[in-house]
């Protein structure tokens, strides 16, 4: 298993704000109370620590460790049990669980960070070999704001923006900023850098850094990305409040075999 990157920035993931904008979503297409779930990139259990009530399982799977030790607290503090809920380590893109699900999902934009195309080749793989008869998989990306010529153009720029901040327990803060060092843009993906900091009063506590990548999609290209890999689509949507496709912050698909 390759480094993890996410080490660091683990003990901060669930501080980002609006943490639960897209768990009703991703309820409402849960199936049926009897459902099998798969989660790909689950991370701390954000969003599938509460749709474990709502499906008969759910299994996520995260190449981070760090992540998902702090899933297992999670759900160790819920009292979900093993026969409701597990995670795997294991990268998103080559795993074989052995069983299918009746819906498999990737929120927050998971689907992005694979950079090659063997990669999102494998994820579709591992999509047809684990969606059970009649099951479907969502899978989300960002809407670019900018055409393809103006990213290329401006989004890399040398300032540190900061993104949100947060007070914490004991009066202290937790800040976030982003940094936008490089582009690849002949493949159409930017690596921000995510930098945490943590601060008692003024004084810099602790630093964490978190760069990733993220493959740029427009709305027709990501869709027809999933045709191409042998699915139907099913439903598509612009956001988790309705949005039409295209139009909101996100790119949504619903596809099934």
């Amino acid at each position: 298993m390759a480094e993890d990157i996410r080490e660091e920035a683990a003990k901060y993931y669930d501080a980002q704000p609006n943490p639960t904008v897209d768990i009703p979503f991703y309820r409402a297409r849960i199936p049926s109370p009897l459902a099998d779930v798969l989660e790909l990139g689950c991370g701390t259990g954000r969003v599938l620590v509460p749709l474990a009530d709502a499906c008969r399982f759910i299994h996520g799977i995260d190449s981070s460790e760090a992540m998902l030790a702090r899933c297992r607290e999670k759900l160790k503090a819920a009292g979900i049990a093993e026969n409701k809920a597990q995670v795997t380590r294991g990268g998103i893109s080559d795993f074989d669980l052995g069983r299918r699900f009746d819906l498999i999902i990737a929120p927050f934009r998971v689907f992005q960070n694979l950079e090659t195309d063997e990669e999102v080749d494998g994820l579709f793989e591992c999509v047809h070999r684990h969606l059970a008869p009649g099951g479907s998989c969502i899978l989300n990306v960002f809407n670019p704001k900018r055409s393809a010529e103006e990213m290329r153009r401006t989004w890399c720029v040398p300032e540190e923006v900061l993104e949100w901040e947060k007070m914490l327990d004991g009066g202290r803060r937790l800040a976030r900023f982003l940094r936008r060092p490089r582009m690849d843009t002949e493949k159409m993906i930017v690596y921000p850098e995510l930098v945490y900091r943590r601060y008692d009063g003024d004084v810099l506590e602790d630093e964490a850094v978190l760069k990733i990548a993220m493959r740029c999609y427009y709305p027709d290209e990501f869709a027809q990305l999933v045709t191409d890999h042998g699915f139907t689509l099913i439903d598509r949507w612009g956001g988790y409040a309705g949005e039409p496709y295209g139009q909101g912050p996100e790119l949504v698909l619903k596809f099934s075999e």
